[in-house]
């Protein structure tokens, strides 16, 4: 492992360390900190959880650790089934799958409630910190079909308010708000990823997706609007919406597509979509990277071995799915360009699991392109961080990395792959524990995750 220590031993005095015993006070020496300065090293203090000190030392000579905030998913589903049996893991699990893999910052998108309060007691009783969340609430969604009988809400297995009037919307809201919501999930897509694919879900009216971006506006509420395809992408943007869930993924956009886009950022979830085309060998691959067997139920890397062919073939979509997922790719390349890239995965999609697949979405990302590195590390930490804050309403619009923040960061060896443990995490001034992390969840498996005992 070139430039750093292992994923869980602190490191050493002349490559970003040592983290002190003292749990109230830390000191990094000679740390990268390419956010801040990509030529310079620093000497890092941490008192009680929060940066006191961070000042440049001297220039970089290469092979130093680097110091980047945490990663913020921004697009996950805390509470649905990422597992090929289709059953859900205890939120306590899923909040350490997190921070095991570097995630310190979660956007859930939809469904948080369901386990909002299981999360609490677990983060209560937990001596492992858990990352922090934001979330929608419910979102909103169609009342009605397209044969006008029922509403998109029933897809899902997670309420949603179902709005076709204002009156609708505002309850939604004051719901939202009444369980924690920050911000406003609109769900507008039909589903459909290529031109004449089928349609799957209900879409809301054009009058319902104008007004539902008003009445955000006038709220003051930040809305993200969940759309897949470049028409619906077009109608969003012009009734107001500039967040959106998913990057456009039936066409590749030119530069006279993008210009209608000024302003717009988009989630890239490439991780949610490529199961569904994987081979045997592609599953064995993916499934095989550390941090896998101590984090996921390892039933799934057995089902994996019995697959075949990939359920593209099997569903008939899979020249649909692999174009789409082609399409995702390169939007979002073009957004990472313009720094209007935020980095999610759509965890909680069957194959997506929390935290493994972020790391996975980097290096889906980055391809073979090694000059994306840089910037994708900077997306997926100092990005996402201002988008969560964002989400969160705090407008301080601070540095993550600058004296007086809360101390939660990983540290990185220069050349490991993106998909590579951090070689350390620290969440609020308190260093991970890789291995005691691994330990719990599989206690917590073992023990059969009843949600109301204690971690």
């Amino acid at each position: 492992m070139r430039g750093g220590p292992g994923p869980d031993r602190p490191a050493d005095e002349g490559r970003g360390g040592p983290v002190t015993a003292d749990p109230r006070r830390q000191h990094l020496h000679g740390v990268a900190i390419p956010s801040l300065d990509a030529g310079t090293v620093f000497d890092v203090t941490v008192e009680d959880g929060v940066f006191s000190r961070i000042e440049p030392s001297g220039g970089r000579s290469g092979g130093e650790t680097e110091l980047w905030p945490g990663y913020t998913e921004t697009h996950a589903h805390v509470s649905l089934p990422a597992n090929w049996d289709d059953t859900a893991d205890d939120p306590r699990i899923v909040a350490l799958q997190y921070v095991y893999h570097g995630v310190t910052h979660v956007v859930d998108m939809f469904g948080f409630p369901l386990v909002a309060d299981a999360w609490a007691a677990g983060r209560e009783a937990s001596t492992v910190p858990y990352p922090e969340i934001v979330h929608c609430g419910y979102a909103v969604t169609a009342m009605t079909n397209a044969a006008g009988l029922t509403g998109h809400g029933v897809e899902f297995p997670a309420p949603v308010h179902m709005i076709a009037t204002e009156t609708d919307l505002e309850h939604a809201i004051r719901s939202n708000v009444e369980r924690g919501g920050t911000f406003l999930k609109v769900m507008f897509t039909d589903g459909t990823e290529q031109p004449d694919s089928p349609v799957k879900f209900s879409r809301l009216s054009r009058r319902v997706l104008e007004f539902s971006a008003r009445i955000a506006a006038e709220r003051g509420i930040t809305a993200v609007i969940d759309c897949n395809t470049l028409q619906e992408t077009r109608w969003a943007y012009e009734c107001g919406f500039r967040l959106f869930a998913h990057s456009v993924r039936d066409r590749t956009l030119d530069a006279a597509d993008w210009k209608e886009f000024e302003g717009a950022r988009f989630v890239s979830t490439l991780a949610g979509l490529r199961p569904m085309i994987m081979t045997g060998e592609e599953f064995r691959a993916e499934y095989g990277r550390e941090g896998f067997a101590e984090t996921q139920d390892i039933r799934n890397l057995e089902f994996a071995q019995g697959i075949e062919k990939p359920y593209g073939i099997e569903f008939g979509c899979q020249e649909t799915r692999t174009a789409a997922l082609a399409d995702m790719r390169r939007n979002a390349l073009a957004t990472l360009r313009e720094g209007k890239l935020l980095i999610g995965t759509d965890s909680g999609n069957t194959g997506a699991y929390h935290g493994y697949s972020f790391l996975s979405e980097l290096d889906l990302l980055r391809g073979d392109d090694a000059s994306l590195e840089e910037r994708l590390r900077h997306q997926a930490t100092i990005g996402g961080r201002r988008y969560f804050d964002e989400l969160s309403g705090d407008t301080r619009d601070a540095h993550p990395l600058s004296a007086g923040e809360t101390a939660t960061y990983n540290l990185h060896a220069p050349g490991r792959p993106l998909s590579a443990l951090p070689l350390q995490t620290v969440v609020r001034g308190v260093p991970i524990d890789r291995q005691a992390v691994a330990r719990t969840i599989a206690g917590l498996r073992a023990a059969g995750t009843d949600p109301e005992g204690e971690l």
